[in-house]
């Protein structure tokens, strides 16, 4: 069986070289970070040593491996069948060509993530070593430490000191704004109780302060009264460090605080943040916006829709107006659209020619009327001039479709299909007017609509109207692999999107899952076969039901898929349900051992998180769980980190999906799943483009 995702351990760092000067240098910068630093005598030790545990970071010595050539060979074979791959660090050789920069760039090709030329600095090279595995530069935080306990204070300020960690003591707690105005701490760390003011009340006015708002504060206490510590929290702490101090809860404490704090920040920055003058949103901000809205589920849904607005011969306008001209006048709609805005509403601009605004009016009539105002308003755009303006008079017209909020669209992107229909039959029509989306069926279980969700499946299968959208599951440590969930929608043949929920039971009443599963698998293979060279960390995590998995004629299907295209791994990752293998463990064994030995690795959904359910996916091989909903909303901190770790000792990384706004991130951080997931990190989307790289850093 392959090693799982979590399989290489991420605090092991092996060395195969001969410098006992680099490793006595070394070991006392990277150990106190939880690092375990293993010296290797030769190639041979190595490779067994890797297979029995792999490392998170390999040192090389070049000289142990002399000639690019050797190393590709070595680390083909040396990490053949392990997953992800553990970063290698090579060490230069002494020779002259060692330092060159083909030397390097062969280095490179051969696998290895970085090239450390001689002399070698051990502060650098623990610096590299600690940020592979996951591991924040500490001594970028700054901490500022109120605490009535001089002794307690001047301790905790060396143990942050000897993490790389500048600590400053305030002994005045009445100092304690122009201190933060001159130091400007990460994080502040404080007494409960002090001198001359509670830690309650200095909470409070820290957080009055708009620059110091985001600051994490955490408390050291003693404190185990429940209402106690909640009435603190209310104040504005993020949490309790408990007393007497232990040195690895203090540092592991502090830097996921300040983690978490930056990447927060960066999130309420955009989502407050206007991207032009005029008042609209960045596409992200809005999209995730408009995901929130559609999540609520409005009652008052008749007068709210998402208008699409579209620009007639748009290219037409760019030849005639040029670039800049264009831009104008498209500056010009902005401010039109902002200015029939209500401040209850928003807009983005959705691509060169095309708009959406969130609008917000008293009822469907109402929401028309709008839409035609700006039919009007936005048609004069072209023969208005003003000084400086280079804008020719030119004729301007747009489309508008509304997309309805009833029946329930599930997703914001699925809002945008419907006035995206509604603005090309609008188009279709001659331009210049407004459509209102109208469904093409309304999934409410009559007989009439079966028989047409079932007739639209059959269609998308025969036609390739099945679409993928892809939403990443973004790693709490740094890691090797770049994770997508695909998730399906049927499309409809005027470009209507419908949500699985509404056709997906159909299917499965109509005995169509099984195509509708293969047609998954078979789209999946196509991406992976056309992305991985590019990107060989990609994976994509493809949803299966295990009746379609174990049909007598499904193997001979996947192998000739398989062979047709000559792929190679990677494959896709299956996730099949729980409750499935639960009830169904005499068919699901077989199965899954099949698809181990092909390569495919395996995922669970609706995880509960008990001893015979993590007992299960231990005997099945599964290497990934995701926790059911209501697991991570219902289960108790302390039972759910044991959840956590039950399952990473059996070697199955652990993802917590459904985050759909910052409290929910806060509610799952500090138990430290392997993964997160849901719109509020990152919406599905068609293209696999989602920045891994910006959000590990943040992490």
């Amino acid at each position: 069986m392959k090693p799982s995702l979590h399989a290489a351990s991420r605090s092991r760092v092996f060395y195969l070289g001969a410098d006992q000067g680099l490793l006595t240098d070394l070991s006392p910068l990277i150990e106190p970070k939880g690092l375990e630093l293993t010296a290797v005598a030769s190639p041979t030790d190595l490779v067994r040593l890797v297979r029995r545990t792999p490392p998170a970071v390999l040192l090389l010595d070049m000289a142990q491996l002399p000639g690019a050539r050797a190393l590709e060979d070595f680390v083909s074979a040396l990490f053949k069948g392990i997953s992800p791959c553990p970063a290698i660090i090579c060490i230069a050789g002494k020779e002259p060509d060692d330092q060159t920069m083909e030397r390097r760039l062969a280095v490179m090709r051969a696998g290895a993530r970085s090239y450390v030329p001689r002399p070698v600095s051990a502060v650098r090279l623990a610096r590299r070593v600690m940020r592979m595995c996951g591991l924040i530069d500490a001594e970028r935080y700054r901490i500022l430490v109120m605490e009535s306990d001089q002794t307690q204070a001047e301790l905790i300020s060396s143990l942050l000191a000897s993490a790389g960690m500048e600590a400053l003591v305030l002994e005045d707690p009445m100092q304690v704004l122009e201190v933060m105005q001159g130091f400007r701490p990460n994080l502040v760390l404080m007494g409960l109780e002090m001198p001359s003011a509670t830690g309650t009340e200095m909470t409070s006015i820290i957080r009055d302060q708009d620059e110091f708002f985001g600051i994490p504060i955490l408390f050291l206490s003693a404190e185990t009264d429940l209402d106690r510590q909640l009435q603190v929290l209310k104040a504005g702490g993020d949490g309790f460090i408990p007393t007497p101090i232990d040195s690895h809860q203090l540092i592991g404490s502090v830097e996921q605080r300040i983690r978490m704090s930056r990447w927060l920040q960066d999130r309420l920055v955009l989502v407050n943040r206007r991207e032009i003058a005029n008042g609209l949103l960045p596409r992200h901000v809005f999209m995730a916006h408009l995901d929130r809205t559609v999540a609520a589920g409005s009652r008052d849904h008749d007068g709210l829709g998402l208008l699409v607005i579209e620009l007639d011969e748009p290219h037409q306008l760019r030849d005639a107006l040029g670039l800049g001209g264009a831009e104008q006048l498209l500056r010009r709609l902005e401010a039109r659209l902002s200015d029939a805005m209500t401040p209850e509403e928003s807009a983005t601009r959705l691509d060169d020619f095309r708009y959406a605004l969130l609008a917000r009016r008293n009822s469907k009539v109402r929401l028309e009327e709008l839409a035609r105002k700006l039919c009007r308003r936005l048609a004069e755009l072209g023969v208005e001039e003003s000084p400086g303006d280079e804008t020719k008079a030119v004729k301007t017209a747009v489309s508008i479709g509304i997309g309805l909020f009833a029946p329930p669209a599930g997703d914001a992107i699925t809002l945008v299909s419907r006035g995206e229909k509604a603005v090309a039959g609008a188009r279709r029509a001659g331009g210049d007017q407004l459509r209102v989306w109208t469904p093409v069926v309304t999934p409410d279980g009559t007989p009439e609509a079966e028989a047409l969700l079932t007739r639209l499946v059959k269609t998308a299968l025969a036609q390739r109207g099945l679409l993928l959208l892809f939403q990443p599951l973004i790693p709490l440590e740094s890691g090797e692999l770049e994770v997508y969930e695909a998730q399906l929608r049927l499309r409809t043949l005027d470009g209507e999107q419908i949500p699985p929920a509404d056709f997906l039971p159909v299917a499965k009443r109509s005995g169509l899952m099984p195509e509708v599963d293969r047609w998954v698998l078979e789209r999946a293979l196509e991406v992976l076969d056309d992305r991985c060279q590019q990107n060989p960390r990609l994976r994509l995590l493809i949803h299966q039901r295990l009746d379609t998995l174990t049909a007598t004629d499904w193997l001979p299907w996947f192998r000739e898929r398989i062979n047709g295209r000559e792929l190679s791994e990677p494959f896709p990752m299956i996730q099949l349900q729980m409750r499935d293998l639960r009830k169904n463990i005499l068919k699901a064994r077989p199965v899954m051992e099949r698809l181990r030995d092909y390569g495919l690795q395996l995922s669970v959904a609706n995880v509960g998180g008990t001893v015979e359910e993590v007992r299960l996916l231990a005997r099945l091989g599964v290497t990934m769980a995701r926790l059911s909903f209501r697991t991570i909303a219902r289960t108790e901190q302390g039972q759910l980190v044991d959840i956590i770790e039950r399952l990473r000792e059996q070697g199955v990384s652990v993802v917590a999906a459904g985050i759909e706004d910052s409290d929910a991130l806060t509610r799952v951080w500090s138990r430290r799943p392997d993964f997160v997931q849901g719109n509020y990190l990152g919406l599905p989307g068609s293209e696999l483009s989602f920045d891994f790289g910006r959000l590990s850093n943040a992490f």
